[in-house]
């Protein structure tokens, strides 16, 4: 893979992210706290196809730079911990993103409605931010390569 694919990658996987947090942010409405079950799952699907979307970024910039992140059981918390180790996510960054890892194994393999709003509420809050956040670190990691 070129750095102008990786790049192109990149930005499609931005895109797509936007596209979600444009849609979540159709869902939730500040201050509510009375969704409906069918709500509360859009969003949770939402957050994890978000959070995936971050994973595949993060993953490609790794293995563009040679950095090993097969898909062993625990890739996904290694593809976390590379990126934070290289200066891809500064600390901040990887905790939030943890979370939302996190969040992610929880609904993988959980049935829906044993997720709580309260739980998830901060992960819809803080997604646009978030989505800024990863986009800056990585143009600017990219910049570096």
């Amino acid at each position: 893979m070129t750095l102008d694919e990786l790049r192109q990658q990149c930005s499609t996987e931005f895109q797509n992210i936007d596209r979600i947090v444009n849609e979540l942010g159709a869902v939730y409405q500040p201050g509510k706290s009375d969704y409906t079950l069918a709500e509360e799952a859009a969003m949770a699907t939402f957050i994890m196809n978000a959070y995936s979307g971050f994973e595949n970024i993060l993953k490609q910039t790794l293995l563009y730079d040679k950095l090993d992140v097969g898909d062993s059981p625990g890739w996904h918390e290694k593809v976390l911990r590379k990126a934070g180790e290289i200066g891809i996510l500064p600390p901040e960054l990887f905790q939030k993103l943890s979370k939302y890892l996190s969040f992610r194994n929880y609904f993988i393999y959980s049935y829906f409605f044993n997720i709580k709003w309260e739980e998830m509420q901060p992960l819809v809050e803080e997604m646009k931010n978030t989505a800024a956040l990863i986009r800056s670190e990585v143009d600017e990691y990219l910049q570096t390569i």
